[in-house]
């Protein structure tokens, strides 16, 4: 082979001298050489066509080659073409062509797998690793790459039962590392952190297993092991901005801003990473230290105006300044990559300061900036509802619909506003409409059951709404009230009463859970706490105030007569 190439080159190069010489057939050249030289030529022709981008003539040359010779590389270079040509069925029937001359070669059982992947069938990939673990059950190597396909494919039960067929001495690091992920998906997470032990006992260097060790160590909130665990990545020469981050976050959630600002000075200098370890600062309630980390980026000159972004946070945040706040926002430029959300900062901030010209102002100026914001349409819905100016909002939300179809934030907004337009039966239906493009929307679901539960029907359906909203938002205690009232409604009283002491232990400050309270405590008996709650109520500016009253005074009255039966 070696000896014909160096005469294909010569004979190319003459014949890219000559004038006027034609070159010859292939069918020519092909006679002149013996079987297997052939081969290489026809071989050599494809590595030409598929460097020129031809890969029609390129898969051509190759099934001459395999005529001649029929060989792995051959058939895998020929799969690979049929697949560049987008002929998908062409290129696994060679791959399947290929397994019945060596049915025992991994590598095509292997390639099979790989293009039913590629081709997102994930069934057929297993199914061919399978295949092949059954026909060469010693070959180990299978088990691993078999393992990642099943947890590829959230099968994890699957993968711990594969690799637990190899004894425990035949196991490879990978195995292990296997089985770790596998087992802490099953959450099986002691057993996971033995296995990944072993993985790194047996390969110091396994940085992925190390990684899903720490990882399992912060899910059980241990983060002082996970801590110490990414230490071990560092001592490894691990240098990304990632673990550096890690190790930083670990630090603040023990409380120790010091040590995370150390670990910090690990990192590189770029502005995006100083500014993602601010941000983390600021997550976690550091914010002196996040200003300090500020005050040392912009010492030096050379600073994004990003920056503004997260100095208003700090002000807003962590000194409850919301003129400081909106004077740092006003400094983020149009080009920068966070004057969107610089803007619907803004928006929020004149929102919660009750400011809502301003904010209105300001979700107009996003809209006219960012036309391609599905927020600033929306932000200006909602500042417009909260000024009950619902014909604008609703005008601003259909225009949101036409250009957003389907989105069911819109939709929501929709749905409220045509609730407090008093148009509940259309609010509903809009809910409804919700839920079935989206089963897993918690607001429309806790409507829909709220709303049952206030008309008093379809309570069994109204439980199970709520329950799923619940599921999805397990602490919300508005969702946690209306599971307290759809009890009320089907005379649980004693269910409603448990669920409603949890939800002004979420919401203190909503005059309609206190209502309830009253409301439920009054269907116990409970007539102290049920005036208690009325009064809470009363004291919240509720939209019914004289039906509280006329409650509270019942219950007053009740008690006075009690007092006086009691005697003296």
């Amino acid at each position: 082979m070696y000896k014909i190439i160096p005469a294909l080159i010569l004979a190319a190069v003459i014949a890219a001298c000559a004038q006027k010489s034609e070159p010859p057939e292939l069918f020519e050249v092909e006679r002149e050489l013996t079987p297997q030289a052939q081969v290489t030529y026809n071989y050599l022709k494809f590595l030409d066509y598929q460097a020129a981008g031809d890969y029609e003539q390129a898969a051509l040359a190759l099934e001459k080659a395999l005529v001649l010779g029929p060989a792995v590389r051959l058939y895998q270079d020929l799969a690979r073409t049929y697949l560049r040509q987008d002929k998908t069925c062409r290129a696994l029937q060679t791959l399947e062509d290929a397994l019945k001359f060596f049915p025992k070669n991994p590598q095509l059982y292997f390639q099979l797998a790989e293009f039913h992947l590629m081709l997102d069938n994930r069934s057929k990939a297993v199914k061919a690793l399978e295949q092949y673990k059954e026909m060469v059950p010693d070959d180990l190597g299978v088990y691993g790459d078999l393992a990642a396909f099943y947890i590829e494919m959230r099968n994890f039960a699957a993968a711990v039962d594969l690799l637990q067929e190899v004894a425990p001495y035949q196991r490879t690091p990978e195995m292990h590392y296997y089985l770790g992920r596998a087992k802490s998906e099953l959450g099986e997470r002691a057993a996971a952190v033995k296995h990944l032990q072993r993985a790194v006992q047996a390969r110091p260097g396994f940085l992925q297993a190390w990684a899903e060790k720490a990882f399992i160590y912060e899910l059980d909130r241990n983060y002082l092991q996970a801590e110490r665990t990414y230490q071990q990545l560092l001592k490894m020469g691990e240098r990304s901005p990632d673990l550096i981050l890690r190790i930083v976050e670990l630090n603040l959630l023990l409380n120790d801003p010091e040590r995370a600002i150390h670990m910090s000075m690990q990192g590189p200098e770029e502005a995006q990473f100083q500014l993602e370890l601010v941000h983390q600062f600021i997550q976690n309630d550091f914010y002196e230290h996040a200003m300090i980390l500020m005050q040392d980026m912009m010492h030096d000159g050379d600073y994004p105006e990003t920056i503004y972004f997260y100095l208003a946070l700090t002000a807003y945040e962590g000194e409850d300044d919301a003129g400081r706040a909106l004077d740092y926002l006003s400094r983020v430029s149009r080009d920068d990559p966070y004057h969107l959300q610089a803007v619907a900062f803004q928006v929020q901030i004149y929102f919660h300061e009750d400011d809502y010209q301003k904010a209105l102002e300001m979700a107009r100026e996003g809209r006219k900036v960012h036309p391609s914001s599905e927020r600033m349409y929306l932000f200006q819905a909602i500042v417009l509802e909260a000024m009950e100016e619902y014909d604008e909002a609703m005008q601003i939300l259909n225009e949101g619909l036409e250009k957003w179809p389907g989105n069911t934030d819109f939709l929501f907004r929709k749905g409220v506003v045509l609730d407090k337009s008093d148009r509940k039966e259309e609010s509903l239906l809009m809910m409804e409409e919700i839920i079935a493009l989206d089963q897993d929307h918690h607001e429309a679901l806790n409507y829909v059951g709220y709303t049952l539960a206030e008309q008093d029907r379809d309570l069994d359906r109204a439980l199970i709404l709520i329950k799923r909203a619940l599921e999805l938002e397990p602490g919300n205690g508005y969702y946690i009230d209306s599971l307290a009232w759809v009890y009320y409604q089907k005379g649980k009283y004693q269910e409603a009463w448990e669920e409603i002491l949890r939800a002004v232990e979420q919401v203190d400050d909503d005059p309609v859970i206190w209502e309830h309270y009253g409301d439920i405590a009054k269907a116990l008996s409970k007539r102290k706490q049920a005036l208690q709650g009325y009064e809470k109520a009363l004291e919240l500016d509720p939209e019914n105030p004289e039906r509280i009253r006329k409650q509270k005074s019942i219950l007053k009255n009740m008690l006075e007569n009690e007092s006086a039966k009691a005697g003296p």
